[in-house]
């Protein structure tokens, strides 16, 4: 019995099986965590939500943005980009189904037993982790709610940059979602977001701190587990984090890390 956390799949179902297989993973006893944006950019996000859907027993996730990006086009809320690459997706019968299990999901996931905390783009460094817990649900609570799709029209925006500075569940739930699916810097010593970013730390400007090396974080107590950051190619040199996005779907690898002892496992996309 073994549980592996996999990072960004982005739609590339043929590393993911290919992955599946190099760890011999046994969907009777094993459970298979994906660090958010299963779908979009790939070659075949139908057939790695086809696989979810049939094996909904044995894997779990976390929030990314793409995902969340899907529930709002399939919700009509917004058109879908092309190069997501997820119309087979909206189109196939089991759309309503994937809506179903995306809803479901969670922005974070903490494993007390393994030491780790599962969340898609990373932890703002305002936040403790009972905090950031405490919080999330919003989120959660919005997406099971029968006003799901309003919620979602309204978390699109750069704004609040600050939790201090949201006022409203609408300001909150935007900067949860904000700081835990899109998050790579913070400016300065004030922690606000900053989004206009996306390159490896760097060639950031001076005024840029990568979230994780802000200084004032809380202490978290958890090895935080994330994706999204394909620029650091899984490098952090700190102990406290796995970066699990080595970017996969712009040809370079799909990792997944086997919680139990911390092995990295990764196979090459072939695509």
């Amino acid at each position: 019995m073994a549980t592996y956390v996999v990072g960004d799949v982005q739609g590339c179902a043929d590393a993911m099986l290919r992955l599946l297989k190099v760890i011999d993973f046994d969907t009777q006893n094993d459970h298979l965590i994906f660090a958010g944006d299963l779908i979009a950019r790939g070659e075949d996000s139908l057939s790695v939500m086809q696989w979810v859907l049939d094996h909904q027993d044995s894997c779990s996730a976390v929030l990314g943005n793409h995902d969340l990006n899907f529930l709002a086009v399939a919700s009509g809320i917004r058109a879908a980009n092309k190069k997501d690459n997820i119309e087979s997706l909206l189109n196939d019968p089991i759309c309503d189904q994937v809506i179903e299990w995306y809803r479901s999901c969670h922005l974070v996931m903490d494993f007390e037993a393994y030491n780790a905390f599962i969340v898609h783009a990373g932890v703002w460094p305002g936040f403790d982790r009972e905090t950031l817990l405490t919080e999330a649900q919003l989120v959660h609570d919005r997406l099971q709610s029968s006003k799901w799709i309003h919620s979602l029209n309204t978390m699109y925006g750069n704004e609040p940059k600050h939790f201090s500075q949201a006022i409203s569940d609408d300001e909150k739930a935007r900067f949860l979602i904000n700081s835990c699916t899109r998050m790579r810097f913070v400016e300065g010593s004030s922690l606000s977001l900053n989004f206009n970013c996306k390159t490896a730390p760097e060639f950031a400007g001076e005024n840029l701190t990568p979230w994780m090396d802000a200084a004032g974080s809380q202490d978290f107590g958890r090895q935080i587990i994330f994706g999204h950051w394909a620029a650091l190619n899984g490098v952090t040199q700190n102990s406290s984090l796995i970066a699990l996005d080595t970017g996969c779907v712009w040809n370079g690898f799909l990792t997944a890390v086997r919680l139990e002892d911390r092995e990295l496992i990764k196979v090459p996309n072939g695509i």
